[in-house]
């Protein structure tokens, strides 16, 4: 890298993440000089989110320390870029929302939409070939640079951006293996910095096996405390809350019965692990709420993503003062980023979660499949660890569930119709071939604005 680091963003329009990302690198003095680029494909978002980055940049002073350029043609940014993120949300809340509408209208429910099930099918074919565009350009402009994806599906987007770009060192983040160590230890109330985790998965659906205090195994004192909280009979009153405190064990019913049968906690917990299993679900009945109804609120969390997003609006706008407490702590999607690009730069081999093709790593799944296993930070980029020692049983509850995105992403990338009827099938949301059919011909209806490979 030069003397000052060149960071393109795409898909800056999301403001939320350029916000934490401008904020961690703005006070990451120790992290050198940067330039960031900010690139989104349509003029306004763009405009507010290099309008909001520079009033952070002069609320402290750091205009020497980050500067901020903007532009809707990535290809015009990408050449000497050391860093490059995408966070690309195709169709944005409202493509969202129609997912959400219509799979209901089809006895769909979900608390999400994003990876699995018939949302998360729909979000794949929309999303996933644009990525794949993507990262085309970046290996064909950036090939040196360190390359982050945080876009959903973030399996099928990091397994077809290696397959149709040659994109094959791309790294998919997500906080979640990270917030649910923060969240076990909390239940044990032991410091989050005494614990260490072990875990294999895919995004959303990754099995944290081994969680120690200490380097002691913890899962002792978590049994204990789980047991005695689900026998208590906890008020399930803010059950599928969304904000939610997750240290209450009756927050998190389904993660906890996993954890009793398998002996591994999965991570993201249940508004996202609910979707892996559709079968067990029927009309998105949860514990006696409707999953993405009154359980993990669909609509709830599309408002609150908009009320973020028009009030970083206003800040940009100057119509609202800038919010100064983003610089004072890091909690965001981006919080990792920073911790890894310091590991990177200084070759400080620091482990975090990431999401990257197997490759050996777990025995018995697919060498091209992406999953979230401890990746080492290194001067050279991502390194995946082994993890041999996943169990067969969850080995096996992870391989049938790659068969659908296998099936979507083709579908996704050659817009054949049948092969996403087919993915649907496999998904288990939708097991009746003429059910899958109606809802798949209906989502592509609604979203064939998107979907230029199935007009």
């Amino acid at each position: 890298m030069g003397d000052r680091h060149v960071l393109v963003l795409i898909g800056a329009g999301s403001a939320v993440f350029t916000r934490g990302l401008l904020a961690d690198l703005i006070s990451a003095r120790d992290l050198g000089d940067w330039e960031i680029r900010l690139v989104d494909i349509e003029h306004e978002p763009l405009e507010k989110a290099v309008g909001l980055a520079r009033r952070m940049i002069g609320a402290r002073r750091a205009e020497e320390h980050v500067r901020v350029v903007g532009s809707l043609d990535r290809r015009d940014v990408l050449p000497g870029a050391d860093v490059v993120v995408t966070c690309v949300g195709v169709g944005g809340r409202p493509a969202w929302q129609a997912d959400h509408e219509i799979c209901m209208e089809h006895g769909v429910f979900q608390p999400v939409g994003d990876s699995v099930m018939p949302g998360g099918i729909s979000r794949l074919l929309r999303t996933t070939p644009v990525l794949v565009e993507i990262a085309r350009d970046v290996v064909d402009l950036a090939p040196q640079a360190f390359f982050f994806n945080y876009s959903n599906p973030m399996t099928a987007n990091v397994m077809a951006m290696s397959r149709w770009a040659g994109a094959e060192d791309v790294v998919g983040l997500c906080h979640g293996v990270h917030h649910v160590q923060h969240h076990l230890a909390a239940f044990i109330g032991k410091p989050f910095e005494e614990t260490s985790t072990l875990y294999a998965g895919i995004n959303h659906l990754t099995f944290i096996y081994d969680f120690r205090w200490r380097g002691s195994d913890a899962w002792p004192l978590v049994r204990e405390k789980v047991d005695r909280e689900l026998a208590g009979g906890a008020d399930p009153a803010d059950l599928g809350d969304i904000f939610a405190d997750g240290t209450k064990a009756w927050n998190n019913p389904f993660s906890w019965e996993i954890f009793r049968r398998y002996g591994a906690f999965p991570a993201a917990e249940d508004r996202h692990v609910t979707e892996f299993f559709p079968e067990r679900w029927p009309k998105g009945s949860y514990y006696g709420k409707t999953l993405g109804v009154d359980a993990f609120s669909v609509p709830e969390i599309l408002q609150w993503g908009e009320n973020r997003y028009q009030v970083m609006i206003a800040q940009a706008d100057g119509t609202q003062p800038l919010d100064e407490s983003i610089f004072d702590r890091s909690s965001g999607e981006q919080e990792q980023l920073i911790a890894i690009l310091r590991s990177v730069l200084t070759d400080d081999r620091r482990m975090y979660s990431c999401n990257v093709l197997n490759r050996g790593a777990v025995p018995g799944l697919p060498a091209d499949a992406a999953l979230e296993v401890p990746g080492v930070a290194t001067g050279r980029g991502i390194r995946a660890l082994a993890v041999p020692d996943l169990s067969a049983p969850l080995t096996a509850i992870l391989s049938r569930r790659l068969t659908s995105v296998y099936l979507a992403m083709e579908a996704a990338m050659t817009g054949n119709r049948d092969l996403a009827v087919e993915a649907m099938i496999a998904d288990g949301a939708v097991p009746d071939p003429d059910a899958a059919a109606s809802l798949t011909d209906a989502l592509v209806a609604a979203q064939l604005q998107h979907l230029p490979r199935f007009r």
